[in-house]
């Protein structure tokens, strides 16, 4: 018995209509949209008009709206016509409509009777950045690639929500400017994370320049990060590190070896991502020397007697776990400290409105705390500022600066003013 075709549930569905007003004239783009498992594909025209000059309910341009009404609606009609032929044609042929790739496929193959008013394909700026990601993988560092990542989890979220979908060849900066402000209203990111989003925003619209009408040299965050002054910055003393290590934990298990790797971090200096792969072999007399991920560059940082110990194994410190859990143990172990208890509070700037946070000290340690602490226990000893960098493997004084805690010492060089001036 011959296969049938459930027309009814197949009809082809295209439908001529406006999108994707622009923020310069005013005007909006006449499409021609196709939808499949509730999914929307846009097919360009090649035509703008106000709104006032679109008749909805017939799918054309009113007189008046363009220079040659009569052709440009011939245009509207051909280019719906294409595709539904392409529809109607793939029914018959495999018992149910295209997809929107199929589709997509099938309409580029056309020749338009016209090269001035061809019908453009728009590309989802999601799955192009997807590719981007897979494309310079090789050359990317971790971190790189999880911030792309991070953008695109970002865009696939605003557009569930907003139900919005950005195209390459029809993004705006308004459109820009929006998801910003969603980021910082919606998903309650700080000005310093919706500014990272934009950074790699603006290198993925770089590559692909020349598929996009956006300015990416102009591409700047709405809401500048505003440097605080007096940024308290989380790192430990030395004596909360000895307390550190006199912490009494079971004897390689989880949190002891989670101890391990804190303390090589806070005498090294070194991001997760390095220290994690620290051994033994890595050890060179009284210096550790090793090829740094982020920067592709190398560190020799002076051996410290407790990050020793800690290498003196051949397999250093054997923990396989993600920077997400290893920051949710070293808060854990952290807070077994009586002096993690104490509260600091930080402020940040959110869109335009100030915000203060106030938590135990114990809940502002991230693996990054341990570098803070390498650094600041350093300048806080005297080590010139130019070799503190040469071991951190930083290149850049502003970025350096963050890194180090003002007010270590503070209350002893207060201490020693007075006394001078006694």
């Amino acid at each position: 018995m011959a296969r049938r075709i459930s027309t009814e549930r197949n009809t082809a569905a295209t439908k001529l209509t406006l999108r994707n007003q622009s923020a310069a004239t005013g005007l909006w783009q006449v499409v021609c949209l196709y939808s499949f498992e509730e999914k929307v594909k846009k097919f360009l025209t090649g035509y703008n008009v106000r709104q006032a000059d679109w008749n909805k309910a017939k799918g054309e341009i009113l007189a008046g709206g363009v220079d040659d009404v009569k052709k440009a609606n011939a245009h509207l009609r051909e280019v719906k016509s294409n595709l539904d032929g392409i529809i109607n044609r793939y029914i018959q042929q495999h018992g149910h409509k295209p997809s929107l790739t199929q589709l997509e496929a099938e309409y580029n193959l056309l020749q338009a009777p016209e090269e001035e008013v061809a019908a453009i394909v728009t590309t989802p700026v999601i799955e192009a950045l997807a590719a981007y990601i897979e494309v310079r993988r090789p050359e990317l560092s971790p971190n790189s690639i999880k911030a792309y990542t991070a953008l695109r989890q970002n865009l696939r979220d605003y557009k569930t929500k907003k139900r919005i979908e950005w195209a390459l060849e029809t993004l705006t900066t308004t459109q820009i400017e929006n998801f910003q402000d969603w980021l910082l209203t919606a998903k309650g990111f700080h000005n310093t994370t919706v500014e990272r989003r934009i950074i790699s925003l603006k290198k993925f619209l770089e590559f692909r320049a020349k598929d996009t009408s956006v300015d990416y040299k102009a591409l700047r965050p709405k809401y500048k990060v505003k440097e605080a002054r007096n940024e308290i910055i989380v790192t430990l003393t030395k004596d909360e590190l000895t307390q550190l290590e006199a912490l009494p934990l079971p004897e390689n298990g989880h949190l002891d070896r989670v101890r391990k790797l804190f303390i090589l971090q806070c005498w090294t200096g070194l991001r997760f991502g390095d220290v994690i792969r620290l051994t033994q072999n890595h050890v060179h007399g009284d210096t550790v020397q090793i090829d740094i991920d982020k920067t592709q560059d190398y560190s020799s940082i002076p051996l410290f007697p407790a990050a020793r110990k800690i290498l003196a194994t051949d397999s250093g410190v054997d923990l396989a776990l993600t920077n997400q859990v290893y920051n949710r143990s070293v808060k854990d172990l952290c807070a077994m400290l009586p002096s993690m208890q104490t509260t600091i509070t930080k402020f940040y700037v959110s869109k335009a409105d100030k915000k203060t946070v106030t938590k135990p000290k114990f809940n502002w340690i991230t693996s990054h705390t341990a570098r803070r602490t390498f650094i600041s226990l350093a300048i806080e000893s005297g080590i010139q500022q130019h070799f503190v960098m040469k071991w951190s493997n930083h290149v850049d004084v502003r970025s350096f600066r963050k890194y180090q805690n003002k007010f270590h010492g503070e209350d002893v060089a207060a201490q020693k003013f007075i006394e001078a001036m006694s």
